[in-house]
């Protein structure tokens, strides 16, 4: 992969993290309970999503070279989930300001870890993303540590990504941090971003 890919790679795993989600929620409630909650979850968030990534591009890359069929098939397969999910990313309404937070209990760092993790490692959109997005970058021959990179670069993304909500949240600067418009701004770009992504493909086969 050269040096576009990875940029690209990243740029979409990136805006695949801040997007909101299930996950965003775990996040936020684990970081209303402390620095570390906070911290241990988005830390085991990101353990998870790089198990997903890990095991999506090994077995991508036994499947292009057992079945190179079948692995056409599968990139026009992700391309089309690309620009499903780009098409929902940018048709999402804007979400409401105007709800109340409900207030909720502390939860311990042990079981904001294991809900951090929960989320992402029993999410099977998480196996459907990186099938879809990992079938666009791996190739035949390509080398172990270029697959383990791909695994690893999502995995340190979504951890580091959350660390920064919780220290944000953490900080204390906004007691009521509303981050919606943001929030559906960075949906619309990562939309836009798949939608790219499927036409690249398409254009490339």
């Amino acid at each position: 992969m050269d040096t576009l890919a990875w940029l690209s790679l990243a740029g979409i795993c990136a805006l695949g993290a801040m997007s909101p989600g299930p996950s965003l929620l775990i996040i936020l409630r684990a970081a209303a309970s402390g620095v570390r909650p906070g911290l241990a979850a988005a830390l085991a968030h990101g353990a998870g999503v790089g198990i997903y990534a890990g095991l999506t591009a090994l077995g991508l890359a036994v499947l292009i070279t057992q079945s190179p069929f079948l692995f056409g098939l599968l990139q026009w397969g992700g391309a089309a989930m690309l620009l499903y999910l780009g098409w929902k990313a940018l048709s999402a309404e804007a979400p409401g300001t105007g709800g109340k937070a409900t207030p909720t209990e502390p939860i311990s760092t042990r079981r904001a870890a294991l809900q951090g993790f929960g989320v992402a490692f029993f999410n099977p959109k998480v196996a459907v993303f990186f099938t879809a997005l990992f079938s666009q970058f791996v190739a035949e021959q390509q080398a172990v540590v270029t697959k383990l990179g791909m695994a690893a670069l999502p995995a340190v993304i979504d951890a580091v990504w959350y660390s920064v909500v919780t220290l944000v949240v953490c900080a204390g600067r906004r007691r009521n941090w509303r981050g919606g418009n943001l929030a559906h701004r960075l949906q619309q770009v990562f939309g836009i971003l798949l939608m790219a992504l499927a036409a690249r493909l398409v254009i490339s086969i």
